[in-house]
């Protein structure tokens, strides 16, 4: 059949009425994503609405407290997610898929998008089909649509078949006819009518999204108590609002934005080493990476194959005529046939028939007729194949000798006359004549020994899962002079296996050969199965499955399409020593994220103790006392976490993951968060109890104590009492916050130890910048306290405690230093972890009801 494609004229009509291809691969969000999920959150809308209520009820301030730090964080995380976009899509748009279509007669390569129905596509063996279509011309065409059904086994083709978006050419080649794309493809309709699609969550997007929720139950516990008890006392509208802002700021709303900026900044600073991200969080994942699964070619070898020989077993000229024969024959032109070819040349040929290469098979074959008579070729595996041959001596001892000098080895055979397909199966025929067995070599990397010695330092189990002779595997170790113990098995004699021994075997081998890609995922899926978090490094079809199954799938730029479009990770011009890079940036969001949240999740279950006790508590002996004004809750937070959480993203340093995040920053931040609590009651109590008495005054206009409260007290008949118990209110508040403030500074000490004296565990922190910025915010703070703007102070709720500054600062920055000892004794011995397992075990029984078993 003549494949003619559209004309140039038919293309523009079809253009013109919209009939283009529109649906893309993204490796980042689009614009109106990045805005539409950063500020239309459950938790941004109800915050929105509490502000809009304060603003109907002429409260301007606090409903500015209540969305300002939302506004904030949205305003940071969009413009930082939209500047990293820029940059990733700039780098994607080099590695954006091609296609080859047939227009005006001729083959040219195009972007996917500027595809346009009844467009002509070719696709070849390694080609990942982009759109939906109807096959008119074909070549042994097998298509893998595994992606898409989930059969392992590929699908002959014929002509008439349909192809479908996301599946993948296995072996041959064919041209259809474009029918749809975008939304109408069968693809995008499977996916719309599935009921459920689940994606990749790292172990921190599992545990942050664990711990939100049961924050979440005690907000929303905490509400309705509240609701309850306003019921009962009769309080106004305002007073109801105000206080649900400050119960729903115990919930952690900014951070899942501030996890998102952390990839995208991890994202940009990975491209720029020479690693693309196709999802965001593979960064993070990479991190918790204990073993390394990866394809030779592409990692210690560079795939350019040179023909080295032959070893015949026939006449050597008839031996050589047969090779290039076969090699101009088939229509596998992989790089070994183009070795072959290379060397060989090339000649005349009449093909009858034909089996295409495929990585299960792990062989090839051709029919052809020679001046009346057929000649029937077949090359690949000895594992495939040997069993089908008549004994050739030396054939083994040849193999094995090449094998142990790093070379690719096939083995040529001829058979008798006769088809070698039928309508169901593949025929491979007894009693073969061996004619030679090709050698083929292939270049090692420069920097394997490198990359590979970065993950063996880092404690990584490295496995080497190969379609090659595992002895081949096992030379090219020793000539690139990678150390370790290697353990080998081959693809038989892990098929004599079962059951535990089986298991046991993939654990236990580093070096596999002579797999088919079946058994690739299930060594994946295996290993998986036993607690281990894995990243697969391939570059051929045969890698798809496994890439898929793998946690972290990463690919070659130069690999086939199909491996590229189910990757986490490419790497870029297959720079292979980039890799380390990506480990070092994961381990490096890890750790700055574990610091973040360990001030995050602090302040939030100090927030959710002080309303127990102060509002619900007070409530319940008849007192309205709440732990503090949306307005300081707002200054606390920017304060104590906002700018250091920005800070510690940026300078974080990379240190070893092992285990779960959220275990260990939780050992941190409920004890913590109890000591704070404890303490700032205390300070509480004694400045409300000190105003009553009258050793504490301050003197506050009308107009600043409309600004910093509300009545605290009910059912008070007295007006002198009354105004006593505002006044307490405030000033316990206002002196609960400036310690509040100097704990959550201070705690970076602990968070970030310079010194070891500082140091919880005995670890101190590289850099000296956190301990300067811990001085920076005290400055800031007691700048606030001293500026001479009282409408700053107004604005904020805050009061200056004027005339007694000076002592109450100087009594406050001692508690303080107390409490610092007292933490830092807590936590080095251990006294309060009783509060920590009780929520540790809840933890640990969340996640493996929701997300299954997974290493901890």
């Amino acid at each position: 059949m003549d494949i003619k494609g559209l004309t140039s004229q038919e293309v523009a009509e079809r253009r013109s009425a919209g009939l283009v291809n529109s649906s893309e691969q993204a490796v980042s969000r689009t614009y109106r994503d990045i805005v539409f999920k950063n500020v239309f959150t459950s938790f941004n809308i109800i915050l929105f609405i509490l502000g809009a209520a304060l603003l109907v009820l002429n409260d301007p301030v606090n409903a500015l407290a209540a969305t300002g730090i939302i506004i904030m964080n949205i305003l940071v995380a969009t413009f930082q997610e939209i500047r990293a976009k820029r940059r990733l899509d700039s780098i994607a748009l080099l590695l954006r898929p091609k296609v080859r279509v047939v227009r005006d007669g001729a083959e040219t390569e195009i972007d996917q998008s500027g595809i346009v129905k009844d467009d002509m596509i070719h696709l070849t063996a390694g080609d990942q089909a982009l759109v939906d279509g109807e096959l008119l011309e074909l070549r042994s065409m097998e298509m893998d649509e595994s992606l898409l059904t989930g059969e392992s086994s590929t699908v002959r083709k014929k002509v008439g078949s349909m192809v479908y978006s996301g599946s993948f050419c296995v072996t041959g080649e064919g041209y259809y006819r474009v029918t749809a794309f975008g939304a109408d493809s069968f693809a995008s309709k499977m996916l719309a009518s599935a009921k459920k699609y689940t994606t990749k969550n790292t172990p921190l997007q599992m545990e942050t999204a664990a711990m939100t929720k049961f924050l979440m139950g005690i907000a929303f516990a905490y509400l309705i108590v509240t609701v309850v008890i306003n019921m009962i006392y009769g309080n106004d509208l305002q007073t109801l609002v105000k206080t649900a802002v400050i119960i729903i700021d115990i919930v952690p709303i900014a951070l899942f934005l501030l996890i998102v900026i952390t990839y995208m900044i991890a994202a940009v600073r990975i491209a720029d080493s020479g690693v693309l991200l196709q999802r965001s969080n593979a960064v993070e994942s990479m991190s918790h990476v204990d073993t390394v699964c990866m394809d030779k070619t592409g990692t210690i070898t560079t795939n350019r194959l040179v023909y080295e020989g032959m070893v015949p077993f026939t006449d050597p000229d008839e031996a050589e005529r047969l090779a290039a024969l076969f090699a101009s024959a088939t229509g596998s032109k992989n790089r070994t046939v183009q070795a072959m070819t290379a060397a060989l040349g090339t000649v005349a040929f009449s093909l009858l028939e034909e089996i295409q290469f495929s990585s299960e098979r792990k062989y090839s074959a051709v029919r052809i007729s020679e001046g009346g008579s057929e000649t029937v070729l077949y090359m690949g595996a000895w594992s495939a194949l040997g069993s089908r041959c008549r004994p050739a001596a030396g054939a083994e001892e040849a193999l094995a000798e090449a094998s142990s000098r790093g070379l690719r080895t096939l083995v040529l055979c001829r058979a008798g006359e006769g088809p070698i397909t039928d309508d169901a199966e593949y025929l491979v025929p007894e009693d073969m004549e061996v004619v030679c067995v090709i050698l083929v070599s292939d270049e090692i990397r420069p920097d394997c020994r490198e990359t590979i010695g970065v993950f063996l330092d880092n404690g990584m189990d490295l496995k080497v899962i190969s379609g090659d002779d595992p002895a081949t595997v096992d030379a090219l170790f020793t000539l690139a002079e990678i150390p370790g113990e290697r353990r080998i098995m081959s693809g038989d004699e892990l098929d004599a296996l079962s059951g535990e021994d089986r298991a046991r075997a993939i654990l236990d081998t580093n070096i596999f050969g002579r797999m088919k890609p079946d058994h690739k995922q299930e060594i994946i899926s295996t290993l998986k199965d036993r607690g281990r978090y894995v990243a697969m490094v391939g570059d051929g079809v045969n890698d798809v499955k496994s890439l898929k199954e793998a946690q972290v799938g990463i690919a070659m730029q130069s690999g086939s399409g199909a491996a590229r479009g189910v990757a986490d990770m490419i790497i870029i011009n297959d720079r292979f020593s980039a890799l380390p890079d990506a480990l070092v940036e994961g381990r490096r969001t890890v750790s700055g994220m574990r610091d973040i949240l360990k001030l995050y999740l602090t302040r939030n279950f100090v927030l959710a103790m002080l309303v127990l006790v102060i509002l619900i508590g007070g409530a319940a002996i008849g007192a309205n006392a709440v732990p503090l004004l949306p307005t300081q809750i707002s200054y606390y937070a920017v304060i104590t976490v906002s700018i250091s959480a920005f800070m510690m993203a940026i300078w974080a340093a990379p240190s070893e993951n092992k285990g779960a995040v959220l275990p260990g920053v939780m050992s941190f931040a409920i004890p913590m968060a109890a000591l704070i609590a404890v303490f700032g009651m205390i300070v509480y109590a004694v400045f409300w109890t000190g105003t009553v008495d009258g050793w504490i005054v301050v003197d506050y206009t009308d107009k600043q104590l409309a600004s910093m409260g509300w009545p605290t007290i009910y059912d008070v008949t007295d007006p002198a009492i009354h105004e006593i118990g505002r006044i307490a209110g405030i000033n316990a508040m206002n002196g609960m916050l400036i310690f509040l403030v100097m704990a959550g500074i201070t705690q970076l000490l602990m968070i970030t130890p310079r010194w070891r004296f500082l140091s919880l565990d005995g670890n101190t922190h590289p850099d000296i910048r956190p301990t300067v910025l811990v001085f920076l915010l005290y400055g800031l703070m007691i700048l606030v306290y001293t500026v001479p703007v009282p409408e700053l102070c107004d604005l904020l709720g805050i009061s200056r405690f004027q005339p007694v500054t000076l002592e109450v600062f100087l009594a406050l920055a001692g508690l303080t230093a107390v409490w610092f000892l007292v933490s830092r004794y807590a936590l080095r011995s251990g006294r309060l972890m009783f509060l920590y397992r009780f929520t540790d075990a809840w933890f640990r029984r969340k996640m493996t009801r929701v997300y299954g078993h997974r290493k901890e």
